[in-house]
């Protein structure tokens, strides 16, 4: 994933629109006929909240006999059932497989069971990055703004938002996109700079990072490359 450590003041809220100015929710639609938006998204949120307890289980009980077994261990009735839909799909011993594989992802291994689609020849833009107020005080609430462009429709990716401190550690946070068609979109997000111990919010220039990735940004795997990136910057006085 795209270097993110989220912290609970950074709120999120991503506002998309297609060829409109931040006005609607996208309209998602079926793509290559594999995966559909909402499996996807259900795959990709099991996988990043579940990874560790399906390591823990592997390290600690060993390779299981079959997906009923393994997925069986999951504290949650509905994380076994997703467990078991992706484990079927490929078979135990690949899924077991994905799940170890160095540097897991989770929109990796959701493309491998299937559940969510891949385009390898997605494209964008991103045509700005504002933030406003650009130059604020501590306890002011700052709002970034990503204009980018779809050129070619997306399979699989995300768009990672970070913010550079002076001091203290990079924050920022991602929004999962699935079977993007071509046009314009919007990100809006807001956080307050508050200090508190993870991040004083000390006086400076921060930079923001935008990253438009098909796959997941900065990932290792197949099929994950950044699309475009684009900068931006605010002080705090």
């Amino acid at each position: 994933m795209f270097s993110k450590q989220s912290i609970g003041y950074f709120f999120l809220f991503l506002i998309f629109c297609q060829n409109a100015a931040f006005a609607a929710e996208i309209e998602y639609f079926k793509i290559d006929n594999v995966g559909s938006a909402a499996e996807c998204e259900t795959c990709v949120s099991f996988i990043g909240q579940a990874i560790n307890q399906l390591l823990n289980i592997i390290l600690n009980v060993g390779v299981l006999g079959s997906c009923g077994s393994l997925c069986g261990m999951l504290p949650n009735q509905l994380e076994q059932v997703v467990c078991n839909l992706a484990c079927d799909y490929v078979g135990i011993e690949a899924f077991v497989d994905l799940i170890n594989y160095e540097d897991p992802d989770p929109i990796y291994i959701c493309e491998e069971v299937t559940m969510c689609p891949i385009k390898d020849n997605a494209a964008g833009k991103i045509n700005s990055v504002t933030i406003t107020p650009a130059v604020g005080h501590q306890g002011d609430t700052f709002t970034i703004v990503v204009d980018f462009t779809i050129t070619n429709a997306t399979g699989t990716g995300e768009l990672a938002v970070d913010v550079f401190p002076p001091e203290g550690f990079p924050f920022g946070d991602g929004e999962l996109m699935v079977q993007t068609p071509p046009g314009r979109y919007g990100a809006k997000l807001q956080f307050e700079a508050k200090p508190n111990q993870e991040e004083p919010f000390m006086p400076g220039t921060y930079t923001v990072e935008a990253a438009l990735c098909e796959g997941s940004c900065g990932s290792i795997h197949p099929h994950s490359y950044l699309m475009a990136k684009g900068k931006g910057t605010f002080k705090i006085q």
